[in-house]
């Protein structure tokens, strides 16, 4: 989208803010400077990981992350998810906010930038949403954020190397272990990535890690070398 046709957009459809819908002034802050106040970022002291925010700040890694053995290689959030997130989150994924992603994805680059181009990524891959679910709601909610990270980073984005095969049951609604059967062989490589040795993952949400896990389990029986990831939110510290 050129520059003109997106001023033209922002004045036909004014932003408001991702967290209390307020009407926001046209070319300023695409927050209002209350809801910045309550944004409850993760932080530093988080696992080191899963990127959780940690409760106790002795500890270097999560006890969820102790206890398991994770396919990918290791991960940041920006938010806690609590209600206030959830919120937000819930308007962007199923309300057609999508332009929550502007905010989402430049203040992910502002926060966890370094982490990511530490990373050298080859490529940024949204996490897929089932034909069914494209089709339902128009749009990859994780595509879109990782959109504005590429647009910043220049980090290329692939939404072709890895399909969801299966429209899977909610995982909000499913146990740890329930979540992983719900994944198993869920997704499909579609193009050839053995070259490509290190890739960034996007999502919106980092609950067990089951979906990132899948996913890295099947980037990397083609021939990935390690997977990262960037989520916009995780849950609650432990």
């Amino acid at each position: 989208m050129n520059n003109g046709v997106k001023l033209l957009l922002d004045i036909a459809f004014p932003r408001r803010c991702p967290f209390c819908d307020t009407l926001m002034p046209f070319g300023g802050a695409k927050i209002c400077g209350s809801c910045r106040k309550r944004l409850p970022f993760a932080g530093n002291d988080y696992c080191l990981k899963c990127g959780r925010p940690l409760s106790d700040k002795g500890r270097e890694f999560c006890p969820a992350c102790e206890g398991t053995s994770h396919a990918f290689d290791s991960g940041r959030s920006l938010l806690v998810y609590d209600d206030f997130v959830r919120h937000s989150i819930a308007g962007f994924k199923y309300k057609n906010k999508r332009e929550y992603a502007d905010f989402y994805g430049e203040e992910i680059c502002r926060r966890l930038g370094r982490y990511i181009c530490s990373k050298h990524p080859d490529m940024l891959i949204p996490v897929p949403v089932s034909a069914k679910k494209l089709k339902s709601r128009g749009y990859n909610q994780a595509e879109l954020i990782a959109k504005v990270i590429s647009r910043i980073t220049g980090i290329p984005l692939r939404n072709d190397v890895i399909i969801r095969e299966r429209d899977t049951a909610p995982q909000k609604d499913l146990g740890r272990t329930q979540r992983q059967k719900n994944l198993k062989k869920a997704f499909k490589i579609t193009s050839n990535v053995v070259e490509l040795k290190t890739i960034m993952v996007i999502d919106d949400i980092y609950t067990t890690g089951s979906t990132i896990d899948e996913i890295s389990v099947t980037l990397k029986s083609a021939g990935a070398g390690r997977v990262y990831f960037v989520t916009l939110a995780a849950g609650r510290p432990l």
